[in-house]
């Protein structure tokens, strides 16, 4: 990639996380007679500094259509020419590649990170060649994400109990499946997982994307057990947004965006779902939030749904319209918020024993559902990062419609029903009612009242 289309690509990163969209301005330079010369000089530096670090660097997409790639499959050199091969021919231009998985190992084996090394985070690498396999990426065009688990990591929480989360009797707290995580409240663990994302974007990764950036989901029962040392009355939803801002600060000098997974109920339920994902605190905070609207993770019932799994199209298009509707809530009170992106389901629930298998018309109903919220990106989820089955919901590079959609495939045609929409947004839709109620009483109180006088 010659020097100019790489300074290219790299302003529009900058334009894309809110950046100037143009070359990284000088220092400051004293005023006198040399200043102009000295600015000059001295924006020439700093544009050749971010050209030999980051000029390489793809820059983000407008729309984001991507695959998640676990670190097993980034380790693999036949896996990844199959799923490069995709992209370069279908209209995936991303991929989120596993750097922490909450297994607490490292996807690369050459980490530069003391406290990686000293708790053997390094030990059990996935991938030889992963700033190789970003080479790859950059070299093909494809937008890569770099994927980290933050506070489900069990083998810090182990090998350091003092930054785990604490029982109320004094040992390390452990979860249903008896793991421990950290603690969220701990800033060490903050500095730890920024320390891995600075790791992969000097490799040439385009974004952080946080996963597990949550309190763990438990009973309120098993909730009344923990203790989080240096909480200081800090509420869970306040901590989370807290840690985004905190690593946005941290990787400000990269100048990418920083996201964020949330729990699908994110959109839909009032609160921080027990975990500390308030959607509103979260979308005015990171660069982008992910709900993981997987239909087969909601329970019956939810939005009027007695079997969610089977209705891929109003799941994710319900769910989005209420993240869509409350964003721009928060819009309306003059603050900034990231952008949407859902995570779709690309695998077959088999623990649900109903019969129900995912293929391709069910990822291209839930493409179509994102689309029909006012959406524009996507990431497809599946566990194992294969993809054949679902090739034929994508389509061509080209735009042109996907083999799906040549065969007579046809998204299916449903309306939001205001009634089945969050709590929030009926409430929301209630106070419009109220508002246009007032303004239509007063317009008439103002029309008699003006008749009266006339007739005094």
């Amino acid at each position: 990639m010659s020097s100019r289309v790489r300074w290219a690509a790299f302003a529009l990163v900058l334009a894309a996380c809110g950046g100037t969209g143009g070359e990284p301005g000088p220092a400051k330079v004293e005023a006198g007679a040399d200043s102009a010369a000295a600015a000059g000089q001295g924006t020439a530096d700093s544009v050749a500094q971010w050209r030999a670090r980051f000029g390489n660097r793809v820059p983000r997409p407008d729309s984001i259509r991507a695959l998640y790639v676990n670190g097993w499959a980034a380790g693999g050199r036949t896996r990844m020419r199959e799923l490069i091969r995709i992209a370069d021919e279908t209209e995936i231009n991303a991929f989120v590649v596993d750097i922490k998985e909450s297994d607490t190992y490292l996807t690369h084996d050459s980490t530069g990170i003391a406290l990686a090394r000293e708790i053997g985070a390094d030990t059990m690498p996935r991938s030889k060649w992963l700033p190789e396999l970003v080479d790859t990426l950059i070299a093909h065009g494809i937008y890569p994400i770099a994927r980290i688990v933050v506070f489900k990591d069990r083998m810090l929480a182990e090998r350091k109990p003092e930054l785990a989360i604490r029982h109320t009797d004094g040992s390390v707290w452990l979860d249903q499946k008896g793991k421990p995580w950290v603690n969220p409240y701990d800033r060490r663990v903050w500095d730890y997982n920024v320390a891995i994302a600075k790791e992969a974007l000097d490799m040439g990764f385009s974004e952080v994307q946080w996963d597990y950036v949550r309190f763990p989901d438990v009973t309120e029962a098993r909730r009344r057990t923990m203790a989080f040392p240096g909480a200081g009355g800090v509420s869970r939803e306040d901590n989370i947004a807290a840690f985004i801002r905190y690593s946005k600060e941290q990787l400000a000098e990269y100048q990418v965006p920083v996201t964020a997974d949330v729990f699908g109920l994110a959109t839909h339920v009032e609160g921080d779902v027990g975990i500390g994902q308030n959607w509103e605190k979260v979308i005015s905070t990171a660069d982008a939030v992910l709900p993981m609207v997987y239909p087969s993770h909601y329970f019956g019932g939810v939005y009027g749904f007695s079997r969610p799994n089977a209705h891929p199209y109003e799941m994710v298009r319900i769910s989005m319209q209420d993240a869509v509707e409350r964003t721009r809530a928060v819009q309306r009170r003059g603050q900034k918020t990231g952008e949407i992106i859902p995570w779709l389901q690309a695998f077959t629930a088999d623990y649900l024993h109903d019969g129900i298998t995912y293929g391709a018309s069910h990822v291209r109903q839930q493409i179509a559902a994102t689309y029909d919220s006012g959406l524009k990106s996507w990431v497809l989820w599946n566990p194992g990062s294969k993809y054949d089955v679902y090739l034929p919901a994508l389509r061509p590079a080209d735009g042109s419609p996907s083999p799906l959609e040549r065969g007579g495939w046809k998204p299916l045609a449903w309306q939001v029903p205001r009634a089945r929409m969050s709590a929030v947004v009926r409430r929301m839709d209630q106070a419009t009612r109220a508002a246009a109620a007032d303004s239509a009483r007063g317009a008439s109180g103002d029309s008699t009242g003006g008749a009266r006088r006339e007739g005094t």
